[in-house]
């Protein structure tokens, strides 16, 4: 008996692979974001860091010199 004739030993594989693929597909259209997620941006999230209290003024200000400079360099 040869394994090829076997309809089990062709289809499964055959179907692993196709939801390999699929899955694989599926992934990459994603892109790995969430659609409704809202952008968020670093100004954002340390504004957010001041307002909770979680960084003092002078850090705030530091950080957002920072951010300003590399957002000139981009």
């Amino acid at each position: 008996m040869d394994i090829l004739s076997n309809p089990v030993f062709v289809a499964v594989p055959f179907a692993l692979w196709a939801v390999l693929i699929a899955a694989a597909v599926y992934s990459l259209a994603a892109g790995g974001e969430e659609p409704d997620a809202p952008f968020r941006s670093s100004r954002d999230i340390l504004e957010e860091h001041l307002t909770r209290h979680d960084i003092e003024r002078e850090e705030y200000v530091d950080r957002r010199k920072a951010l300003d400079h590399i957002s000139a360099i981009v």
